[in-house]
């Protein structure tokens, strides 16, 4: 299976819970928006969208629809998403090397990473919850769902690593100051 290489960006908005059954012009605004480039064309940026839902059509990570009322072309996560997404292409909340070319401190950075990993671990014990009950509506699930479960609670286990070192810096600064 040849390397797949995707926009961080593009991952980024994806890897959102709430993203779902999306079109490639609202994952465009979205890319827009994050990427804040005064330069950027919308039509190129759209075509380039495209290519990145193309190639996750592709892995069968996404699935294409089309609407009957208005035929809109519409994408969903596949079962595979979230498992691929979990296990092969966890991707860091922001890119920070922006952060350092403007005039945020450091430990503004830090609190806003703290900030980003508080909120991406309770949606990981949300899911572990959700698991948990799902395991017992469908214990045929079972080997599945407790796989997913793994990679999400060992997703939780680094998440609580980074939160504890952020903590730790923030408190030596306070002290400090």
């Amino acid at each position: 299976m040849e390397k797949l290489e995707l926009d961080r960006t593009v991952i980024q908005i994806l890897s959102m819970p709430n993203v779902n059954h999306f079109t490639a012009t609202e994952i465009r605004t979205a890319y827009i928006a994050i990427k804040q480039d005064e330069n950027l064309n919308p039509t190129v940026s759209r075509r380039f969208v495209y290519e990145e839902l193309l190639k996750l059509t592709r892995r069968e990570w996404l699935v294409r629809g089309i609407t009957k009322k208005k035929g809109l072309t519409r994408y969903s996560k596949s079962d595979l998403f979230d498992h691929a997404f979990l296990k092969k292409m966890a991707v860091p909340l922001n890119d920070d090397k922006a952060y350092s070319r403007t005039s945020i401190g450091y430990s503004q950075i830090l609190s806003k990473r703290l900030s980003q990993y508080n909120s991406a671990l309770l949606e990981g014990l949300g899911a572990l919850k959700e698991y948990v009950e799902l395991k017992e509506i469908y214990p045929d699930q079972h080997d599945e769902l407790k796989e997913r479960y793994m990679a999400v609670q060992e997703n939780n286990h680094i998440l609580k690593g980074k939160i504890t070192v952020l903590n730790e810096l923030l408190k030596s600064i306070k002290e400090s100051e």
